[in-house]
């Protein structure tokens, strides 16, 4: 059966500096601006950051006119340390070739934090990982051949689009279960060496952590790493704050029906962008993170 999640939609990144950010990510990434817009009163509502209200939104698409990536403008965005706290971790994005690519950042405003190497799971997935201008950690990952066990993408065009969220949690049995509620969505958990992770941490270079990974529809996943030591913010100071988080402060999935939802979750329609008209709900997980599910069936 297919996952009643996924795939991933759109990745939302928030920053004090939106022309900046837009920038960068056209400049040094492959993108390009598919459209500038508002935010309106009943998203930030529905959101529950009313402050937001008309505040500047970009979408970016990739070379194809694909578009994935919302950066949304927010002057008093709470800023965070990468890898210091639970929720959105990173963005995995499909690339065609890894190692050309680091030779184009190289004198770009990304910082590099990890050099091209293949994944510790498999030879054939090779990544390096980078932070933007807004405090988003990417990991550029190319896909050298299929991996048995998973179903990844292969890119398109030289900077596709995101195909794993990854999620910093706790616990990664907490943190999945709020995924593995929607019908037929499933999990795997292994343990993994993870490099970056370890060095913000000052770990040992080889220890390895617990890890899930949600399987979710259209070749996505969504990997969550587990750090136990790491302290959840209080749900009720998380609802009740007025500003996003600078960096990845959000994820949209797609989902078959939004009536599988408890009844008093709150929906709403999108007013703008390129998911103008469809009906939507957010929800928290238990990282903290801000999950927005898109009602659309998979063609």
């Amino acid at each position: 059966m297919t996952p009643a999640l996924g795939p991933t939609l759109i990745s939302t990144i928030t920053t004090a500096r939106l022309d900046v950010c837009v920038a960068d990510w056209c400049d040094h990434l492959h993108q390009r601006i598919h459209s500038q817009t508002r935010l309106s009163a009943a998203q930030a509502q529905a959101w529950n950051f009313p402050a937001l209200e008309g505040t500047r939104v970009t979408w970016l698409e990739n070379l194809i006119g694909d578009p994935w990536l919302r950066i949304i403008e927010d002057p008093h965005a709470t800023t965070i340390t990468p890898f210091q706290q639970p929720g959105w971790l990173s963005l995995e994005i499909c690339v065609t070739d890894v190692d050309s690519l680091r030779e184009e950042l190289g004198e770009s405003p990304f910082e590099i934090i990890g050099e091209p190497a293949d994944l510790d799971i498999s030879p054939d997935i090779r990544a390096m990982q980078v932070v933007g201008s807004a405090g988003e950690v990417l990991y550029l990952t190319q896909i050298k051949a299929p991996v048995p066990g998973f179903d990844l993408p292969v890119a398109r065009c030289p900077v596709d689009k995101l195909f794993i969220p990854i999620l910093l949690a706790t616990s990664r049995e907490a943190a999945a279960a709020i995924y593995q509620q929607f019908p037929d969505t499933k999990s795997s958990q292994f343990d993994t060496k993870i490099t970056v992770v370890n060095r913000a941490h000052n770990l040992p270079i080889d220890q390895r952590h617990p890890v899930a990974v949600i399987h979710l529809a259209g070749s996505n996943l969504i990997e969550i790493d587990e750090i136990s030591s790491l302290k959840i913010p209080s749900p009720d100071n998380a609802a009740s704050s007025s500003t996003m988080t600078s960096g990845i402060s959000m994820i949209s999935f797609a989902i078959k029906d939004l009536d599988v939802l408890p009844a008093n979750s709150p929906v709403y329609t999108i007013d703008e962008g390129p998911y103008a008209h469809f009906r939507a709900s957010l929800i928290r997980g238990q990282a903290g993170e801000l999950i927005e599910l898109i009602e659309k069936k998979l063609a």
